[in-house]
Order: C-alpha cells, then structure tokens, then sequence
C-alpha cells in the first residue's frame, strides 16, 4: 500500500524500469508518447475504473475508464497496473489518473506526481490500451509537463470537488486549454458554465458525461 513518498518513488522507479526499452523518454525523463496510443472516437459512456461491471455499461468497446476519486482508491491501481491490463484491454480505452497535484505544491512535487500518472498511462500504452490524457495540472510551472504530447488529441478533464470558475478570463484555464489545442475535451461530471463559455469562445468541441452517481440513479 502506498503511504508515503518512498513509496511513489518505489513505484516510479518499477515503471521506468518496464520501460525502459518500450518508450522513448523527454530530456527530463518523461515519457513520449506517439499520437497514435491516444483514443481516436470519443466514448459513449465514461465510469470510474470500480463501477466498470455495473449495469449502466452496456457495451465496454464504447466505454472509457476513468480514475475520478480520492486518492487511496487511485494508489490501489498504481500497484495493481500490471495485473489490471486485461481488465482495461475490455474496454474502449483508458483516462489518465488524478492523483491529486495542486497549486500549492513545491514544483519538484508536481513534476513527480505528474510523471507518475504518465508513466501509468505509458505502461498501459505500451500494451495495447488506447489512452486519453488527464488534463490537471498544478500550476502554470507544471503544465510544461505536457509539452511532448501531440497536437489535435481528445484530452480529458473533471471539476468534481473543484470550485467552479470565478472569472470569464480565468488565465489559468483558458492557458491550459490554448497550450494543450485539444481535439475535443471530454469533462467528466460537474458542469461550469464559465469553463464551458471559455472553451465555446476558444472553438474548442467539448462533451459533457454524466458521473456514475447520477448514471446509476438513472437506472435504479
């Protein structure tokens, strides 16, 4: 169980090492992905990776797993990726973890968190997995951790447990957003109706999903 720096770093370096000879590696160690690993369709139906069975998934080829959650449940599957590969390989494709990394951060901090979500996604690349890039980052100083990923790709994003936008001009969002160029942003759960104006106003496509709370009411 990961409880504690030592333990991240325990984990990265078991990435890296799987790796090494599968993925090209950034200057700065962190891995470079080719376009074509990332998901070309948008999914029907977005769940979090321990509602995959329930009965609101109807066809898993047109489902995308997502990490959505607190941050204990995303380090059971830090540890478990390797044995979890078949289970994504049922399903359409797979959206990079959320393992908390916030503004507040010192950057050293950010850059590891960050490059343990993509050396997860890299992993799960490197076998099959069409993938879908988590857009959260930390702080304008992070986001330069993006930089290798291709042009013209879905990304992904949620505002679930996040303040909605205060400001029309939030600099922070729309800054990730113009960086990033996304082919379509999928937003998982929470609307913000400012976040949703900014990427109309920028001519960004987005699709808005439901979370599985809602879903799961639905057909109770």
């Amino acid at each position: 169980m990961i409880r504690n720096l030592l333990d991240i770093i325990e984990i990265t370096d078991k990435y890296l090492s799987y790796l090494n000879d599968r993925i090209e590696f950034s200057e700065n160690g962190f891995p470079i992905f080719k376009k074509e690993m990332f998901l070309v369709e948008e999914p029907e139906l977005i769940v979090p990776f321990y509602n995959r069975h329930h009965k609101v998934v109807k066809d898993p080829k047109k489902t995308a797993i997502c990490f959505f959650g607190s941050d204990e449940s995303i380090y059971r599957r830090l540890e478990n990726a390797f044995d979890d590969i078949s289970e994504y390989k049922q399903f359409q494709g797979v959206i990079g973890l959320d393992v908390t990394v916030t503004a507040d951060m010192d950057k050293e901090w950010q850059d590891a968190i960050m490059l343990l979500n993509q050396l997860f996604l890299a992993v799960l690349a490197c076998n099959g997995i069409k993938i879908v890039m988590n857009a959260r980052i930390g702080d304008s100083r992070s986001v330069n951790n993006l930089r290798l990923f291709p042009k013209n790709i879905i990304w992904a994003t949620s505002f679930l447990g996040c303040d909605n936008l205060k400001s029309e001009t939030n600099f922070n969002f729309i800054s990730k957003m113009l960086y990033l160029l996304p082919s379509k942003l999928l937003i998982y759960g929470k609307h913000d109706k400012i976040a949703e104006n900014q990427l109309s106003v920028m001519g960004i496509p987005y699709r808005i999903y439901k979370d599985f709370h809602r879903l799961s009411k639905e057909v109770a």
